[in-house]
C-alpha cells in the first residue's frame, strides 16, 4: 500500500470512527478534539482533498489539503486561516458560502464541522 493510500485509509477510518461514536452532525454536544490532526483527518482530507479539488495533484487555488502538514501550511501561509481570529479567516466564509463561492462546491459541510473548525481557529489554529 502506498503512503497516499495509507493516509487516505487512516483519514477515512477517523471519519468512520467519529460517525460511529455518534459525534458530529446531530449530536447534542461536540466532544471532538479542536485539533488540526483530527480536523484534517476527519473533515478536511475526506471532503476537500479530492481528486478534482485540493489534492496532491490538482491543488486548486494553490491549496493542497491532501497531507496534514502541507494542508496546514497552505491554509495559514495563504491567509485562509488567521489564528485566534475566526471572523477574519476566509476559510469559514468559504465553508459557509458567505460570498461568491462555497467549499466544498458539491455539498455543504455540516454546521457542526464548520463550528469545530471555527473553534480550532479561535483557540489559536495550532498544528497539533
Amino acid at each position: 500500500m502506498s503512503s497516499r493510500s495509507a493516509t487516505r485509509a487512516v483519514s477515512l477510518g477517523a471519519a468512520v470512527l467519529a460517525l460511529a461514536a455518534g459525534i458530529g452532525c446531530g449530536s447534542a454536544t461536540d466532544d471532538r478534539p479542536k485539533q488540526w490532526s483530527f480536523i484534517s483527518a476527519a473533515i478536511v482530507e475526506p471532503s476537500c482533498a479530492t481528486a478534482s479539488c485540493h489534492s496532491d495533484t490538482v491543488q486548486k487555488a494553490g491549496v493542497n489539503l491532501f497531507d496534514r502538514d502541507v494542508g496546514y501550511k497552505s491554509l495559514v501561509d495563504r491567509h485562509f486561516v488567521y489564528a485566534n481570529q475566526p471572523s477574519m479567516s476566509e476559510l469559514l466564509y468559504l465553508l459557509r458560502a458567505q460570498g461568491a463561492k462555497r467549499m466544498p462546491p458539491d455539498f455543504a459541510l455540516p454546521e457542526e464541522d464548520i463550528q469545530l473548525i471555527s473553534d480550532w481557529i479561535a483557540d489559536g489554529a495550532k498544528n497539533d
